[in-house]
């Protein structure tokens, strides 16, 4: 690996040299009709060709030949130059969006080999399958010149590939570099090392990010959903070039589409875990249809670290894990212990999401962003400067069901290097999932620190106040929720879409130390043998509290007095400090009202 890392520079070298006019044969059109398999948007199309481009929202001007800039985002800059817009040209379908995509990779191709910002193999694959999935469109009627000049590029660039691989690409993106080698080399068969290596590498790629479970490594839901779009697409690519289909592809669509499922709430998006954004419903169903034929759902997912509690219409995801691996921690949230509920299509309980916005996206990761508990200033995970996780608490979980009833046990330890205890959260969902129960502890506590526990509400949901609790309103449902604590309602944000939302929370704060057993214990939603669990724990008596030494009692002598020059040099014991009891437990319900 150090030997390739030291000849890489002139190992691209050697890969972008122009086959055009070389003793290479450069054949005049792929021998393989690709079609690109998902759909474009044909706005952003419109903008193309008005030179200017529509990512996330935000609208920039398309400058002629620029094709890098440092002040761009990095997601931008991978999507400009990935050329996955060429589907949004396509869908847009007119003369000029077909003259536009001519042109744009036109100015690409004017570029020289050693101009070309290729150093990033998953971008390459990505407008190398781009290119050639879209060829029909914008390729097969332009001149001689322009089609050989592709299909120079498409050799040079493919080697940079091989040359670049597998050191320069991880994760879902190594499949994206791997699809666009695939697509290249059932295009050109008369250069059969492109296959080759594919399979060579492939394997390797796939075992290293997918879990047996057939989640992702890096537990973040849409990770795994650009995972399965890249083993959907290289499916295609291999069955209409009627290549044998690797056994690791096949085995890791037919293993990864149930756990994509599993992480589907009832509206058809994604859960809000580790970085991820719902996404488009469609485009979902869309990419699973192409990976498996079966509609089979993960009962479980053990090794990604997610947990699913789901009857009648009530559904309820819990990160029950900590961090993902060394080199795969770079999206990961503090939000251990956190979960999502959604009854039919509503989501009700929510995270806040993520964002590709430097100061959100890194205040999303913090446990605030998360419903789950949240200790004053101190965070279970310590962040570093690149992104990664320094510091990763251990978790714990538990599930069970009986008589119907799913119960969920989690702990994390996350705070405990701080004095702030572990953590556990049991969640109960009842057989018709219309009662979900949930019982918050900190326990082992040395520090004294406040606390609270988030519960982030979905935008769509209204908030009425009753006696004793809250009405949920969504437009299909009414749910009530309850607690023993103190509740406080405050702003929230929510970035599930793709967009800042406001929206509400609420915030449970341990009641006040006066308040008598009665008054805590008196709600009929939690079962009856969790009372001696929840009993809260008497006062510690007077005689047996620990004495605070005064000045002078020779623990802490006066140091104006003879009797302090005497115990200078002598080695005391520290005095006894007290330990601050572990927090009275908390508990909160939510039940469906009406439908």
């Amino acid at each position: 690996m150090p030997l390739r890392r030291w000849t890489r520079g002139a190992r691209l070298a050697y890969a972008m040299r122009n086959p055009l006019g070389g003793f290479a044969r450069v054949p005049a059109a792929p021998a393989v009709a690709l079609r690109d398999l998902w759909s474009g948007n044909a706005a952003g199309g419109e903008q193309l060709v008005r030179n200017q481009t529509l990512f996330e929202g935000t609208q920039r001007p398309l400058i002629e030949g620029e094709w890098d800039n440092p002040q761009w985002p990095e997601a931008y800059r991978r999507w400009l130059q990935g050329f996955t817009w060429l589907q949004d040209l396509r869908e847009l379908g007119a003369e000029s969006a077909r003259i536009k995509a001519r042109t744009l990779v036109a100015q690409w191709m004017e570029q020289t080999p050693a101009e070309r910002p290729i150093s990033d193999p998953s971008i390459t694959g990505a407008r190398l399958a781009a290119w050639l999935g879209c060829y029909e469109f914008f390729a097969a009627s332009a001149d001689d010149s322009f089609r050989q000049q592709l299909m120079a590029s498409l050799i040079m660039e493919a080697r940079s590939i091989m040359a670049l691989m597998p050191e320069e690409a991880k994760g879902w993106r190594a499949l994206t570099a791997l699809k666009g080698l695939l697509a290249v080399a059932v295009s050109l068969p008369d250069y059969p090392e492109f296959l080759t290596r594919y399979l060579r590498l492939i394997d390797t790629a796939i075992s290293q990010q997918i879990l047996p479970d057939g989640g992702h490594i890096t537990r973040c839901p849409e990770d795994l959903l650009q995972c399965v779009r890249e083993l959907a697409e290289m499916l295609y690519i291999l069955q209409v070039a009627r290549v044998p289909l690797p056994t690791s592809v096949l085995d890791a669509a037919n293993r990864s589409a149930p756990a994509l499922r599993a992480m589907r709430h009832g509206d058809g998006g994604l859960a809000l875990f580790n970085g991820s954004c719902e996404q488009n419903p469609q485009f979902i169903e869309h990419v699973l249809s192409r990976a498996s034929r079966t509609r089979v759902v993960a009962a479980g997912l053990p090794e990604s670290g997610f947990a699913r509690l789901n009857n009648g219409r009530a559904l309820l995801i819990a990160d029950a894990a900590s961090a993902a691996p060394a080199g795969y921690d770079g999206s990961a949230h503090a939000g251990m212990l956190s979960f999502e509920f959604s009854s039919g299509r509503q989501r009700l309980i929510v995270n806040c999401g993520s964002s590709i916005q430097r100061g959100w996206a890194e205040a999303l990761r913090y446990p605030a962003a998360h419903s789950v508990l949240e200790l004053a200033d101190l965070t279970p995970m310590r962040f570093d400067a690149d992104g990664g996780i320094s510091q990763k608490p251990q978790v714990t979980r538990q599930t069970s069901v009986q008589d119907g009833m799913h119960c969920l046990s989690m702990t994390h330890d996350g705070y405990k290097p701080q004095g702030g205890g572990l953590y556990s959260r049991k969640i109960y969902l009842d057989k018709d999932g219309t009662l979900l129960q949930g019982i918050e502890k900190l326990e082992d506590v040395s520090i004294p620190v406040p606390l609270c526990i988030r519960f982030h509400l979905h935008p769509d949901v209204s908030i009425e106040q009753e006696e004793d609790g809250y009405l949920l309103h969504t437009p299909e449902e009414t749910w009530f929720f309850w607690s023993d604590a103190h509740i406080e309602i405050e702003e929230s944000v929510y970035l599930g879409q793709g967009k800042c939302e406001p929206t509400r929370q609420f915030v449970l704060t341990p009641a006040q130390s006066d308040q008598s057993d009665e008054d805590v214990h008196s709600s009929p939603e939690i079962a009856p043998e969790e009372e001696a669990e929840l009993a809260t724990p008497p006062d510690m008596p007077e005689e047996q509290m620990p004495a605070v030494p005064e000045v002078g009692s020779g623990l802490l002598a006066d140091p104006s007095t003879p009797e302090a020059h005497a115990l200078e040099n002598t080695l005391l014991p520290p005095p006894p400090v007290p330990q601050a009891p572990s927090k009275p437990p908390i508990r909160w319900s939510l039940s469906l009202k009406n439908a």
